[in-house]
C-alpha cells in the first residue's frame, strides 16, 4: 500500500513539488554544502558531548556521568527525535569516566536531481565506544553524512527500481551504500587514531522508498516488535558467533598475522603440555563436525579464538569482532596485531514495510549491549508492548518511556555496592534472587515503524497543502485589493 500510494502522489502532484527542508539537528550543520561537494571532512578530536536530540549543557552532561546514581536521562524537547521515537541511556557504573555510548538521528530529503524525484528519509544510528569515546563520537557526527553521500552517487533510475524481475534492484544499491560508507567510516578512523585510539560498534536504522534498512556491526542489536511477535533485526558479531571466518583468515594467513603466537585451531578443550603425542579431538576453520590429531608442540599456542559467548576473545583481548577503529589495538604479551580479524562490514538486512500490515504499536528497539547483556528479545519486547497499550498520552511521550522502563530494566537498582535487577519472580523479595543488572552504559531508542514509514509522505503532503493555499491565498488578496483600487 506505501509503494501504491507514493506512485499515486508522485503522479499526482509532481515530485518537484515535494521538495520539503525539514530544520537540521545540531550535527547536521551544512549537510547540505557537504553532500553535494567533493569535500573532504577533516577529521579531529572533538570536545566530548552527548547525542544533540537530549539537548543536555555542559553543567548537565557532567550530572548525566555521576556513576553513582546513574540517572537515566531523556530528551529534554521530544520534537528533537525525528518522527515518532523514544530515547533514554543512562552511564555505567565506574568502567569509563564518560558515557562512551553515541546516537544520531536526522531526517531530510535525498533529491534524485537526474530523475526530479525527492525521497523522504529517517535515519537512526548507535555507536558503544571502547577504549576511549572519541571514536564513537567520530562516527556519531559522520557516519550519516558518509551514507547520504554513498545514496547520492547511485543512479536515481537505479534506485528506484524495485522490479522483482531485474538482476539488481534498488534496495540492492542502497545495501551497498550503507557497506561502503561504513569502510569509509573506519577509513576516516584510522586517519583520525594514527595507528592507535579505541573503537566503537555500529547500527543503523534507515526508513528510505517504503523500506526499513538495519545495518550492524558489532553486539548492538535492532529488534523488530510486530504484534505479539519480535525479531532481531541484526546479529551480535563476537568472536564466538564469528570464529569460523576470524580463524579461517589466521589459518590462511598464519605466518603473516599470527606471527608464531597463535594457532586457528579449535580444541574440544585447551590441550596440555603433558598432553603431547596422544589423540586429541580437534576442528579446522568452516568444519561443522570433529577429527582426531596426534597433540603437537605447535598445538600448545595461545587458541586465535578463546572462550564462549559474551567471554569470548580474539587473542585474548577483544569480544567484538565488527566495529569502527581499534586500528592500534595489539593482543597483550605479544605485539601482534588484531585489527586484520577485525571488520568494519556491517551485515544489512531490508525490510518491505508494505508487507508487514503495519499498526501503531509495532516499533523497533535499538540499544547497545548495555542493555541486551541483562534483557532478551522477549522481555524488551513485552517491556514495550506494556508502556505502549494504552491511548494515552502521547506515543511519542509512551515511546519515551518505553525506553525509560527498558533503561530501567537493564540498569535495576543499587543495593550495597552492586546494581541489581528486578527478581523474575514479583512475589521473591529476597535480594539473593535478584540478577546482576548491567554495569555497562545503556542506550535505547524506540522508534515507531507506522510513523516513520507513512509520516514522512503526510508532513510533505501537509506542507504542499499549506503552500498551495498559501499561493492561492495571496492570489485571491492581490485581486481583492486590486479590484477595490480599480473602484476607488
Amino acid at each position: 500500500m506505501l509503494n501504491r500510494f507514493k506512485s499515486v502522489l508522485m503522479s499526482a502532484v509532481g515530485a518537484s513539488e515535494l521538495g520539503l527542508q525539514y530544520p537540521n539537528d545540531s550535527d547536521n550543520d551544512m549537510m547540505t554544502d557537504y553532500i553535494n561537494s567533493n569535500y573532504v571532512i577533516e577529521v579531529e578530536n572533538k570536545p566530548y558531548s552527548r547525542p544533540s536530540f537530549l539537548g543536555l549543557t555542559a553543567e548537565e552532561t557532567q550530572v548525566s556521568a555521576d556513576h553513582r546514581v546513574r540517572p537515566i536521562i531523556v530528551p529534554r524537547d521530544l520534537s528533537r527525535l525525528p518522527w515518532c521515537a523514544g530515547y533514554a541511556e543512562c552511564i555505567n557504573a565506574g568502567k569509563s569516566t564518560w558515557n562512551e555510548d553515541q546516537a544520531s538521528a536526522t531526517r531530510g530529503d535525498l533529491k534524485l536531481s537526474d530523475v526530479n524525484v525527492t525521497l523522504p528519509y529517517v535515519m537512526f544510528s548507535m555507536f558503544d565506544g571502547h577504549a576511549g569515546y572519541q571514536v564513537a563520537l567520530t562516527a556519531r557526527l559522520h557516519l550519516h553524512r558518509i551514507i547520504l553521500e554513498r545514496l547520492l552517487a547511485i543512479p536515481g533510475n537505479m534506485l528506484l527500481n524495485e522490479d522483482e524481475n531485474e538482476l539488481i534492484k534498488g534496495r540492492d544499491l542502497v545495501t551497498g551504500a550503507i557497506e561502503l560508507a561504513y569502510r569509509q567510516m573506519d577509513q576516516m578512523v584510522e586517519m583520525q587514531a594514527q595507528n592507535g585510539g579505541g573503537g566503537c560498534t555500529a547500527i543503523t536504522i534507515l526508513f528510505l522508498n517504503g523500506r526499513l534498512y538495519a545495518a550492524g556491526a558489532g553486539d548492538s542489536r535492532a529488534v523488530l516488535v510486530l504484534g505479539e511477535e519480535q525479531r532481531a533485526l541484526t546479529r551480535d558479531h563476537t568472536p564466538d558467533s564469528e570464529s569460523n571466518r576470524v580463524r579461517a583468515l589466521g589459518f590462511l594467513r598464519s605466518n603473516e598475522l599470527l606471527k608464531g603466537h597463535f594457532t586457528p585451531l579449535e580444541f574440544r578443550k585447551r590441550p596440555l603440555q603433558k598432553e603431547l603425542g596422544s589423540l586429541v579431538l580437534y576442528r579446522e576453520p568452516f568444519m561443522t563436525g570433529w577429527a582426531y590429531k596426534t597433540l603437537t608442540h605447535p598445538d600448545l599456542k595461545l587458541p586465535l579464538i578463546s572462550g564462549h559467548g559474551k567471554r569470548s576473545r580474539v587473542m585474548g583481548t577483544i569480544g567484538v569482532t565488527r566495529g569502527f577503529g581499534d586500528h592500534g589495538l595489539k593482543a597483550a604479551n605479544t605485539g601482534v596485531n588484531i585489527k586484520p580479524f577485525l571488520s568494519s562490514q556491517p551485515e544489512v538486512q531490508s525490510l518491505d514495510l508494505d508487507s508487514c500490515n503495519l499498526t501503531e504499536r509495532d516499533c523497533i528497539i535499538v540499544a547497545t549491549d548495555g542493555l541486551w547483556d541483562v534483557v532478551s528479545d522477549k522481555t524488551a519486547a513485552a517491556i514495550l508492548r506494556k508502556t505502549l497499550a494504552p491511548d494515552t498520552p502521547s506515543l511519542e511521550y509512551r515511546l519515551t518511556m518505553g525506553a525509560q522502563e527498558l533503561v530501567q530494566a537493564a540498569r535495576g537498582r543499587l543495593i550495597g555496592r552492586v546494581w541489581m535487577g528486578k527478581p523474575e519472580n514479583p512475589n521473591d523479595s529476597d535480594e539473593k534472587s535478584s540478577p546482576i543488572a548491567s554495569v555497562d552504559d545503556i542506550s535505547v531508542n524506540t522508534r515507531n515503524v507506522l510513523h516513520a514509514a507513512f509520516r514522512e509522505l503526510t508532513d510533505k503532503i501537509v506542507s504542499m497543502i499549506c503552500d498551495v493555499c498559501k499561493k492561492l491565498y495571496i492570489k485571491e488578496a492581490l485581486l481583492f485589493f486590486r479590484s477595490n483600487h480599480d473602484n476607488n
